[in-house]
């Protein structure tokens, strides 16, 4: 597969799961207390995973800023389309670059 098919796969892919993780913090917007982890679904470019990931919910809407930006599994990530620029035990964020990056982008502001 060309690296721009599995870009745009990628980047089809978290946005899809990124859907299902805005669901999960809009239920629970005000029931988690301030500072504590709670259950994302891994938005990594692996349609078949369902990993559950630990972050707050400032965590999240932080990665969230950055259209570009998504929050994985440690050792999710595709070199081939995105970077990692935050890492600790509990998740990584990537950032896409690439038709991948502008495809996150584009996707991010049809789905807002």
């Amino acid at each position: 597969m060309a690296i721009e098919e599995l870009q745009r796969k990628a980047a089809h892919n978290q946005a899809l799961f990124r859907d299902v993780n805005e669901r999960i913090r809009q239920i629970s917007d005000g029931g988690v207390p301030e500072g504590e982890p709670m259950g994302f679904i891994c938005e990594c470019a692996d349609q078949e995973c369902t990993q559950v990931i630990d972050l707050t919910l400032e965590e999240y809407e932080a990665a969230r800023r950055v259209p570009t930006r998504f929050p994985i599994a440690v050792g999710h990530e595709v070199p081939d389309v995105e970077r990692v620029v935050e890492r600790n035990e509990r998740y990584a964020i990537v950032e896409k670059f690439g038709e991948a990056g502008r495809m996150a982008a584009e996707l991010d502001r049809e789905s807002a």
